[in-house]
């Protein structure tokens, strides 16, 4: 055991990896224990506009800083890091006074898509707007492997979220998914941002004119491509949720998000911390003209290795699960996961796939594929209303078609690291 022990403690990528992974272990522990509370408190149209507003607001935020805050993790000097955190911070604020006017000029319209729900209208900008800082924070913490405080901020994060939610609907009748939520993206941000303030890690004297613009041309590639590449892909990811309150029934849509929220718990916990770690160490590798190889294939497995266990429980004792721990009421999450398991096991696998995109600067063909997904998962879902009119038809269908792209996916970047590393022999 203890040479166990002395061995991860030698082997740094693991180590920042389980750092990391420690405290989204911990969060989705809190998570976990209160959501059976939760789905207990909350009916499934709740969960369902919820997931509606908090989808939106995500998809916005992620794209808001014209995804420069990506472009963190490259650069060689920690100078121009600091220039990108502030780009990238100067564009989120933008982008979301801009939302404000959209939403002002299309009220009616808004009001309508959120079933008549009129304070969450005006709460999207502001979410849009914390949500994009925190990422931006968090690529910067990476960056400067800040593991340890990122790990205490997340379980940080998923206490103030389920305890705020559970207290507003148990104790004064209120219903508090969305503001638990909202208030703790604030906490959130108010850490990051405390935490680099006191390791006096943002310096903004190093933001000139001339250093800005030198950065914005280098990394043009980020906002040409891969903000719609990463705005196509949210919609591709979560079009079930947005499409089944209009085909369906916001309780359809809400049955669909609990499902995705619990097999999302293993990929926040696992594939989202070694995202993080794998591309701060495979830029490193990559600005050092060392093979990268190893080590995407060694992460690879390992994350095939931690998912079949998981694969199969799910496949065969979905319904009875998701029945035993969130109600009765809930069982047709169970069999939604059944379904979609498959999808959701190359969710947690692909991780050290897209960030190849970034680091052999591959945003073109990464907008292409995410193009080419969002139509045939828009297709598969309006092929199950129209011709079976059956939403299980239209997850089964848009669980087939994910698969496929993601092989797809697989198979091409397989090609372009062999490509590369042929003609760029290390």
């Amino acid at each position: 055991m203890n040479q166990f022990i002395e061995k991860i403690k030698q082997n740094s990528f693991l180590l920042q990896i389980l750092t990391l992974m420690s405290g989204t272990l911990m969060a989705q522990v809190v998570l976990l224990a209160f959501i059976p509370i939760l789905t207990r408190l909350y009916t499934p149209t709740e969960f369902g506009n919820y997931s509606l507003f908090f989808i939106l607001s995500t998809m916005i935020g992620n794209i808001s800083s014209l995804r420069y805050e990506q472009a963190i993790m490259l650069p060689k000097s920690n100078r121009d890091a600091q220039v990108l955190l502030f780009i990238s911070a100067l564009l989120t604020i933008s982008i979301s006074f801009i939302l404000s006017m959209i939403l002002f000029i299309f009220y009616d319209f808004f009001l309508n898509y959120f079933n008549g729900i009129s304070y969450l209208v005006w709460l999207l900008p502001f979410s849009v707007l914390i949500t994009g800082l925190v990422q931006i924070f968090n690529s910067y913490s990476t960056r400067k492997k800040f593991y340890k405080k990122m790990a205490g901020v997340k379980v940080i994060e998923s206490v103030t979220t389920v305890g705020t939610q559970g207290i507003s609907r148990y104790f004064f009748a209120l219903d508090g998914l969305i503001m638990g939520k909202f208030i703790s993206n604030i906490y959130t941000l108010y850490l990051l941002l405390t935490y680099h303030l006191k390791k006096q890690s943002l310096q903004l004297k190093y933001f000139t004119k001339r250093r800005a613009k030198a950065n914005l041309k280098r990394h043009e590639n980020f906002p040409k491509y891969f903000t719609m590449a990463t705005f196509l892909n949210s919609i591709s990811q979560n079009i079930p949720i947005l499409l089944f309150t209009t085909l369906f029934s916001p309780a359809i849509a809400g049955f669909y998000a609990l499902t995705h929220r619990i097999l999302q718990a293993p990929i926040q916990l696992v594939a989202n911390s070694t995202r993080a770690v794998y591309y701060q160490k495979a830029s490193e590798l990559y600005a050092n003209r060392e093979d990268i190889r190893p080590l995407y294939t060694s992460t690879t497995k390992g994350l095939i290795k931690l998912f079949i266990l998981p694969f199969f429980i799910i496949l065969l004792f979905g319904e009875e699960i998701f029945s035993l721990l969130f109600g009765e009421e809930w069982i047709t999450s169970g069999m939604i996961a059944q379904i979609t398991i498959i999808w959701f096991f190359f969710t947690f696998i692909n991780p050290p796939i897209t960030v190849m995109y970034n680091i052999f600067g591959q945003q073109k063909a990464q907008l292409l594929f995410q193009i080419m997904g969002l139509t045939t998962r828009t297709l598969a879902i309006y092929a199950g209303f129209y011709i079976f009119d059956s939403y299980i038809y239209s997850i089964i269908l848009f669980t087939a078609i994910s698969v496929i792209h993601n092989l797809l996916i697989f198979g091409y970047i397989y090609q372009i690291i062999k490509k590369f590393y042929h003609n760029n022999i290390i």
